[in-house]
């Protein structure tokens, strides 16, 4: 599993922005454990976090990012 610092490395080179950890976080505030396992509310973090960082996805990546968070909350 990647480092949470590792993680922030990779959005900032594919996004050319130099986001810190307490960016991400703000970006999430208002979002539970709960609502991660709500699709909706899910999909809707995942295109925020992806609009901030200047990243468009597709339909199949928002469903891999998805499959991804589920299987770490299990």
């Amino acid at each position: 599993m990647a480092k949470a610092d590792d993680l922030l490395k990779q959005i900032n080179q594919k996004s050319k922005k130099k986001m810190t950890m307490g960016d991400i976080k703000n970006l999430a505030k208002g979002y539970s454990k709960k609502d991660l396992k709500d699709d909706k509310k899910l999909q809707e973090l995942i295109k925020k976090l992806g609009k901030a960082v200047g990243v468009q996805l597709s339909d199949k990546q928002i469903s891999t990012v998805k499959k991804q968070v589920k299987d770490r909350l299990l």
